[in-house]
C-alpha cells in the first residue's frame, strides 16, 4: 500500500524528518555521507575495460527481457563495476567487443566462461532519461515533493526540489545510491528520512520510461534461464 499524503506531509514540512522505520533502525547509516561519483559517460554511453575482484567477476548481474536487450538488475555496492559507473537499470551493448543485441543469456554466459583475463570488456548504454538531482531539505518547507508508487507526484513551489529541476511524471528508481524499485514507498520514506545532512540524492527517469521497460526487470522471476552474474 502506498502511503497516504498525510504520511508524506514530513516532505513539505520539518515535522517527522527524524523520524526512524518501523523497525527501529536505519536504512542508511547514520553519518555516512553518500555521494554519487559516477565518471561521466559519453552520450550515454561506457567503453569499459574492468578488472576482476578476488572472486573473479566484476560485480553485476544482468538480465535478458523480452526485447532482445541485456540489462543490469543488480550492482554490488562497491564492486569493480560499481566503481566504473555502472547502475540498475543500465544496458549492456557489448561484452569482449561482440554486441550482445538479441543474444541469449546463454550467450552471455559462453563469453564470460571464455574470458580467462583478469578484466572484462563492456560497452554499455545509461538509463535512457536518467538524471541525478540533489534536493536540501529546508526547515519549513521540508523537501518539497511528494510521490505515490514511487513516481513524482507533486512538487512544492520555491523549494530546493523545483530549483534542481524536480517535476511530476517522474519514476524514483535509486535513492542516496540505493536501488528503490518495487521497493514499498514507506520504506522509500526512511531512506529519505535517514539521510545525512538533510540533502537527499534522487535517481530519476521519466515515468513512460519505467513503464515501458525497467518496471519489467524486477517483475520477471528469478531464474538461471534469465539471470548471469559477472
Amino acid at each position: 500500500m502506498s502511503v497516504s499524503w498525510e504520511q508524506q506531509d514530513l516532505f513539505v514540512s520539518s515535522s517527522g524528518a527524524n523520524r526512524t522505520p518501523r523497525n527501529g533502525r536505519g536504512l542508511v547509516e547514520p553519518g555516512c555521507p553518500v555521494r554519487i561519483s559516477r565518471l561521466a559517460a559519453v552520450d550515454g554511453i561506457r567503453e569499459l575495460l574492468i578488472r576482476k575482484g578476488e572472486d573473479g567477476k566484476i560485480g553485476i548481474t544482468v538480465r535478458y527481457i523480452e526485447e532482445g536487450k541485456i540489462l543490469i538488475c543488480a550492482v554490488l555496492r562497491r564492486s569493480p563495476a560499481y566503481l566504473a559507473g555502472l547502475r540498475y537499470g543500465d544496458e549492456v551493448l557489448s561484452l569482449e567487443d561482440e554486441p550482445l543485441v538479441g543474444k541469449t543469456v546463454d550467450r552471455v554466459r559462453e563469453l564470460v566462461r571464455k574470458n580467462t583475463r583478469n578484466s572484462i570488456k563492456l560497452r554499455t548504454k545509461d538509463k535512457p532519461g536518467e538524471r541525478y538531482v540533489t534536493v536540501v531539505r529546508d526547515e519549513e518547507k521540508g523537501y518539497g515533493f511528494r510521490f505515490v508508487d514511487g513516481e513524482i507526484t507533486f512538487v512544492r513551489s520555491h523549494t530546493s526540489a523545483q530549483r534542481q529541476g524536480l517535476e511530476r511524471k517522474l519514476q524514483i528508481i535509486e535513492v542516496n545510491e540505493e536501488v528503490v524499485v518495487g521497493t514499498k514507498d514507506e520504506d522509500i520514506e526512511a531512506i529519505i528520512c535517514g539521510s545525512d545532512g538533510g540533502t537527499v540524492t534522487l535517481c530519476v527517469v521519466p515515468v513512460k520510461v519505467y513503464r515501458q521497460l525497467f518496471s519489467r526487470i524486477s517483475s520477471i522471476t528469478n531464474d538461471s534461464l534469465t539471470l548471469v552474474e559477472l
